[in-house]
């Protein structure tokens, strides 16, 4: 089941969502869904404020309240491990927002006490390598980035010369923030980083590419209250979609 099928009948254009994007809903879980509920509700993803990972949580925090649901109160994490070993532990969050990228995103869908209750598709910033100075040195280069958006430095091939003229040597991020921050800091010469990041740390992008969609998954709870009636599709509604 989709998002649309939960709005009210005549709704006021003029209170129209301005973050669009479908999300896609597991259906038996919709009834007793807290992403659902009026209230409060706290969901991890990787932080801190900037990462695109919050910027995507700042997108469904909008759309959740469009459609009467809790208000959510982000939780950073430096890793997605981190996440990972906290949310639905005690002191933790009951939900994750999960990158369809992330390299471990795929241990959230075999974990036992995790499933997931909701996906949606939502850009991600523009995207690029950044310095503090006006210009990219030719040499070796300290690139910072996420094993994640490591093949980013193939923009370098857009700069005069292309690539031929680095010796690239990679500094680990824990995320596009952290990447630019090692820039601002004197530790990498540039950063694979999104523009919430160059702009916090008023770096300059050399050269970069327009956000993709990516798709997000929100992980919760591997057991919550079942309805006493179980959503199911009729033969004539399976036969009319």
């Amino acid at each position: 089941m989709t998002e649309p099928l939960l709005h009210s009948p005549g709704l006021d254009p003029a209170d129209a969502d301005p973050t669009p994007f479908p999300i896609l809903w597991e259906p038996a879980r919709i009834p007793n869904s807290p992403l659902l509920r009026p209230g409060s509700l706290p969901i991890g993803t990787l932080g801190p404020d900037g990462t695109t990972s919050m910027v995507a949580l700042d997108r469904l925090a909008h759309r959740l309240a469009h459609l009467g649901g809790p208000a959510v109160h982000p939780v950073p994490y430096d890793s997605f491990e981190e996440l990972l070993a906290a949310v639905g532990t005690r002191g933790g969050p009951r939900y994750a927002l999960v990158p369809g990228a992330a390299e471990c995103a795929t241990r959230f869908f075999w974990s036992p006490s995790l499933r997931l209750d909701a996906t949606f598709s939502s850009p991600t910033p523009e995207y690029g390598v950044a310095t503090r100075g006006p210009r990219l040195r030719e040499g070796v280069l300290r690139l910072a980035t996420l094993h994640e958006t490591r093949s980013l430095v193939e923009l370098l091939d857009g700069l005069e010369g292309g690539r031929g003229g680095f010796e690239v040597v990679w500094v680990p991020a824990e995320s596009t923030l952290h990447a630019a921050q090692l820039v601002a800091e004197g530790r990498a010469d540039a950063a694979v980083t999104n523009d919430p990041g160059r702009r916090r740390h008023r770096l300059v992008f050399q050269v970069s590419r327009p956000g993709v969609p990516m798709v997000w998954m929100v992980f919760g709870p591997a057991v919550l209250d079942r309805p006493t009636t179980p959503f199911t599709l009729s033969g004539a509604a399976y036969r009319d979609r």
